[in-house]
């Protein structure tokens, strides 16, 4: 009967995951990765007496308590709408659980399943990296590709997801809906097999380096720099080589500084015919893969980071709980003082025709459509921080405290540190059930000590 229900379990997960990575698609307007990420919740809340004792759940309700008191607050004095209410029971959704499922990760992979798990995730990445392969082509050639019918998530809220630069190298995206949802959502799949696997495992090293190379996310450059520098410490300490990471980093640097432009290897393509005026600048081009033009420094952090940093240290100033709906909103605020005070007389009298000739575009001197798109932080530290309170960066002091320790940090442990710190660099702003289900594997990986997991 265990064995079965273990069965089920890793179905479950892996069924879940594929959701997940749907990220692109919406069914009756409710996306697809959210049917996915709630998958999660029902087998952590069955274990729920097996994953926490009774200290645990009272810890688990003093948090959510605390938690929800700038909320509450909140909640009293504003009259919020339903959208508003409906967004609070979603962020709410995604901190419960994210808990459970990173409680039920940490119970459910003993040795034994996760074994299992690391032997099934072969062939998950196998079948989702050639489907990046075929969409990334599919794109190109105006091929047969499942219509992205979700809303795009960038400055511009309402705006069709872009699977097309004009001047720029085309870029993998697989079923996400921009190419760095796909890192952040695949690369530590890849990264715990590849680590974990002890057979030389070349080709699937060389389809993922390709797959998220072709991603062209200076995210993706940053961490493949730090891999090298760990295989290099650790070869210098252990002389171990691990040759399934090296050649995984090495391609996808490379396919990450490469790239290809759509309008040379296909000029009539669907979106290439509208740029008629530029299209022959393009096709003209000596070569299309150029390695210098169209590379960007990983050191190049583009003015959306940049003004989401500026922001918090501003906002450090004053720090104090809030709400998770006042987030975005100050956030908001900051970023057009200047541009009402720059465009005042603009503002005043042609608004309507200036946010529909310029929804993309900046206008004058300022991002003109920030006054009417909505835009978020896309920061998990500024996220909750804003939203909590010193509460939040004076839990994490303690954790990584606790953490070093107690866990007398090896360099495995400082692995199981790296995967937080990519989630937490990452462009999505909260916490949810699959980072707790990729944290609680990671840290049985990397840190338990009851488990020996050197040969998988």
């Amino acid at each position: 009967m265990k064995l079965n229900k273990n069965i089920f379990y890793h179905s479950v997960i892996f069924f879940s995951v594929t959701l997940i990575f749907l990220d692109a698609y919406e069914i009756f307007r409710i996306p697809v990765s959210w049917i996915g990420m709630i998958c999660l919740l029902p087998i952590s809340l069955i274990e729920y007496k097996n994953i926490t004792n009774k200290n645990q759940r009272s810890i688990l309700l003093y948090i959510f308590i605390v938690v929800s008191i700038p909320t509450i607050f909140y909640l009293v004095i504003n009259n919020l709408s339903n959208a508003e209410i409906f967004y609070l029971l979603l962020r709410y959704l995604n901190l419960f659980s994210f808990s459970f499922v990173l409680l039920f990760s940490l119970y459910f992979f003993n040795e034994k399943n996760i074994k299992v798990f690391i032997k099934n995730l072969k062939y998950f990445i196998y079948i989702y990296s050639f489907s990046i392969l075929y969409i990334f082509i599919a794109q190109i050639y105006d091929l047969f590709e499942p219509f992205r019918n979700r809303s795009n998530t960038n400055l511009y809220g309402e705006s069709a997801q872009s699977i097309f630069w004009l001047s720029e190298p085309h870029r993998a995206m697989g079923t996400f809906r921009e190419p760095v949802f796909m890192v952040t959502f695949l690369f530590p799949l890849v990264f715990i097999y590849l680590y974990k696997n002890n057979e030389k495992s070349i080709l699937v090293s060389l389809i993922t380096g390709l797959t998220l190379g072709l991603s062209r996310s200076n995210y993706l450059k940053l961490f493949c720099l730090i891999i090298f520098l760990y295989l290099f410490i650790n070869f210098l300490q252990t002389s171990k080589f691990n040759f399934n990471l090296f050649i995984f980093a090495i391609t996808a640097y490379i396919f990450s500084t490469f790239g290809v432009l759509e309008c040379n290897l296909n000029h009539d393509s669907n979106e290439c015919l509208e740029y008629k005026e530029d299209i022959n600048k393009i096709i003209n081009r000596d070569s299309i893969i150029d390695s210098n033009n169209l590379s960007e420094s990983i050191a190049d952090i583009n003015t959306e980071r940049l003004n989401v940093l500026e922001y918090f240290l501003i906002s450090m100033k004053n720090i104090k709980p809030g709400s998770f709906l006042s987030v975005n909103t100050d956030y908001q605020e900051y970023s057009t003082i200047n541009i009402n005070e720059e465009m005042y007389f603009s503002n005043r009298t042609l608004p309507k025709y200036l946010l529909k000739r310029y929804s993309t575009k900046n206008f004058g001197t300022g991002q003109y459509s920030l006054l009417e798109y909505d835009i978020n932080v896309q920061n998990i530290f500024v996220f909750y921080t804003q939203s909590i309170g010193i509460l939040f960066p004076v839990f994490l002091f303690l954790f990584f405290q606790h953490f070093i320790i107690t866990k007398a940090i090896k360099k495995e442990g400082l692995l199981f540190l790296l995967v937080l710190l990519f989630f937490f660099i990452s462009p999505i702003e909260e916490v949810n059930p699959y980072y707790g289900l990729i944290i609680g594997i990671t840290y049985n990986l990397f840190v338990s000590k009851d488990l020996d997991y050197e040969k998988i």
